[in-house]
């Protein structure tokens, strides 16, 4: 056996003398009783017993031997002691622990044998999470074993996921029978006592576990009969499938009871409850036991059914009616909270009836048209998205910056009049390089400096070659990355991307004719005369340099062009494959 829990069970209280004994003293391990069973450590303990594990040196296995705990108990608590033996006993089932004997020891005291187990409690298994599959089954031999306790006239009445182990290989056992009534026998629990205030029952009344009783448990009602089982099985299915009890624990479970909750899983819990199950459970755990689910094996096997694939179409189609209700209702809506609500009933709906043409049509709406508003999660997204794009052509423009620097020794050939200029160059070009670093190693870019220091290489350009020579072709391709970067200010925007490279190209021509700076150009009757400072007196290399420059710009817009096109296309393909893999699922009507 394992641990029995503790929990607020409604029992029998023993009173009288044997609360005044206290409890047994521990036995030595080595103690053998009835001459067979040799004790080793206790394992649980209950109201007036507790279990320990021992050896039958006789046979040669493992036992758990239940016996008394109190040291002098009353002849009554020996009776009911006794009476769990004898009831557990009679049951012959594999899901019912088998007692091997029932004796008493040296004391005199009662003590039964059963079958030592090696399992989990079902409140164990479902925190774990366990397969929906897997519980279900073990629900159903529960639900058989009930059966066979019912037909053999024994109603267990403390039926709860405590008394029901899940074995190591498959087995299922219903623990603690020792508040079961047996039709013929007499029902003495008369010092019980449950509850208190307005729904307080006298005593001997109730018998069960608050949360897990029927109505007619609460009510003390002398008749109660198999369904009262039947009504904790349906507490039991519901708390399977909502992850949660049907109804609180202690007094709470009493009233909850009384006054009856609406039992359908899917109102509890955000899984997608099959609506067989969900019928079940409202079957099940109706306050009018007239109306209930008449047998404990009805139950096991409408369960059974559903596991073996059997579906009820016309409830299925009935319930995705109402999904797809709420869900138009919520589509009506638009906001965030409204539309995500939509697009959970609408996929409730079509899972439930795949051929229901209106659910998939709002799926198709809904997955295909955006919402008036971006969500927040979307627009966490589109920032990271943003960031990684940011950091891609910075980093691409960390290979630009690298040759321009390898650049400036052509530059030097030319032999510039003015070298000032090719320094100030250099400088920009090595800050530049390390803010571009610090931003694609940063998770927030901000390319607003490096935007900033790209007008003042403009500038410096405009100013070594003239405004109308080279400094537009270094803007241009300057511009175009920076306009496809993410914006991240009023800077980033096209309009200002574009009104500062122009102003860094116009400024020199500007500060030119006003005569603040040396006149870089001329025009003249034989044409437009270039007088730029970084050019030198020798020709052949300013021709050389000129056509590098001239060469490396196509190419770099050749390629900036490319890398766009591919990013663009990239895009088009996953939207289309998107909605083309979202037509198969969801084909949307025409």
């Amino acid at each position: 056996m394992t641990d029995e829990p503790e929990s607020p069970t409604i029992k029998v209280a023993i009173t009288g003398e044997e609360d005044q004994g206290g409890d047994r003293p521990e036995l030595p391990e080595h103690l053998l009783i009835a001459g067979r069973y040799r004790l080793a450590r206790r394992i649980g303990k209950g109201g007036m017993g507790e279990v320990m594990a021992a050896r039958d040196e006789q046979v040669g296995r493992d036992v758990a031997i239940k016996r008394m705990r109190s040291a002098n108990p009353s002849p009554r608590a020996v009776a009911r002691f006794l009476r769990e033996a004898s009831v557990q006993g009679r049951l012959e089932h594999p899901a019912i622990v088998p007692v091997h004997e029932i004796g008493r020891d040296s004391d005199g005291l009662p003590f039964f044998v059963m079958k030592k187990l090696s399992a989990t409690s079902l409140v164990q298994v479902l925190a774990e999470q366990a397969p929906l599959q897997r519980v279900l089954r073990a629900f159903t031999d529960v639900c058989l074993a009930v059966e066979f306790a019912h037909v053999r006239g024994i109603v267990h009445r403390d039926l709860k996921p405590d008394n029901i182990m899940l074995g190591d290989y498959g087995e299922v056992y219903i623990l603690d029978w020792g508040v079961a009534k047996v039709s013929g026998e007499d029902d003495d629990f008369t010092d019980v006592t449950s509850g208190s205030g307005e729904h307080a029952t006298a005593a001997g009344t109730a018998i069960g576990t608050p949360g897990y009783m029927a109505p007619e448990q609460v009510r003390g009602l002398a008749d109660v009969d198999g369904r009262a089982d039947i009504y904790t099985l349906g507490c039991v299915l519901f708390e399977i499938l909502a992850g949660e009890p049907l109804h609180p624990r202690g007094f709470h479970g009493l009233e909850s009871a009384l006054k009856g909750l609406d039992a359908r899983p899917s109102l509890r819990s955000m899984r997608t409850i099959p609506p067989e199950l969900e019928e079940l459970c409202v079957q099940a755990t109706q306050k009018d036991r007239t109306v209930r689910i008449q047998s404990a094996r009805e139950l096991g096997e409408r369960v059974q059914r559903f596991l073996e694939g059997d579906r009820d179409g016309e409830l299925r189609r009935e319930v995705a009616l109402r999904h797809l209700g709420r869900a138009r209702d919520a589509f009506v809506d638009d906001s965030e909270a409204a539309r995500g609500t939509a697009m959970r009933e609408a996929a409730s709906a079509l899972a439930l009836d795949p051929q229901l043409a209106a659910a998939a049509e709002l799926v198709g709406r809904l997955m295909l048209e955006p919402p008036a508003t971006t969500p927040p999660e979307v627009e966490r997204a589109i920032a990271a998205d943003d960031a990684r794009s940011t950091r891609v052509v910075i980093r691409n423009g960390l290979f630009v910056v690298a040759a321009a620097i390898l650049y400036l020794p052509l530059l030097y050939l030319v032999g510039p009049r003015d070298i000032r200029y090719l320094e100030v160059l250099a400088g920009l070009l090595a800050i530049q390089g390390a803010a571009a670093w610090k931003i694609v190693r940063s998770p927030q870019p901000r390319p607003e400096l490096v935007l900033i220091l790209n007008a003042l290489i403009v500038v410096c350009v405009s100013r070594m070659f003239g405004p109308l020579f080279v400094a537009p072709g270094v803007a241009a391709a300057i511009a175009m990355p920076m306009v496809l970067t993410p914006r991240y200010s009023r800077l980033g925007s096209s309009l200002a991307v574009s009104t500062l490279m122009i102003g860094a190209c116009m400024l020199p021509l500007v500060l030119e004719q006003l005569g603040v700076m040396s006149r870089t150009v001329f025009v003249t009757p034989h044409g437009v005369l270039f007088d730029a400072p970084a050019l030198g007196p020798r020709e052949v290399p300013s021709i050389v340099v000129a056509s590098v420059y001239a060469i490396c710009l196509i190419i770099g817009a050749a390629l900036s062009g490319e890398t766009l096109r591919l990013q663009t296309r990239s895009a088009h393909r996953r939207l289309h494959l998107q909605a083309w893999q979202l037509r198969q699922l969801v084909p949307v009507s025409k």
